[in-house]
């Protein structure tokens, strides 16, 4: 998690895909996240095993102590940042 942390703050066309990580373990591995959250997007592993459902995702992730500019930056406005409607 250094790893990728390190390679997106570094590079500009770099950017971090959170669809692996549970949300409510999320600030675990990135405690620095609104640092990078211009570069980070919301993804989900479902469907897939300890995935039962994205809403339960998406709610964990809005349960988070983040900022809410930060929340929709990494939900939305990165991705619109990368492909533009």
């Amino acid at each position: 998690m250094d790893t990728a942390f390190f390679l997106v703050r570094r590079h500009p066309n770099v950017y971090l895909d959170i669809s692996g990580i549970p949300p409510k373990n999320l600030l675990q591995y990135f405690p620095r996240l609104e640092e990078i959250s211009n570069k980070t997007l919301f993804g989900t592993d479902w469907p897939g095993p300890g995935v039962p459902e994205i809403k339960q995702n998406l709610d964990d992730f809005r349960a988070l102590p983040l900022a809410e500019p930060v929340k929709q930056q990494i939900l939305s406005r990165s991705a619109l940042q990368i492909w533009p409607e």
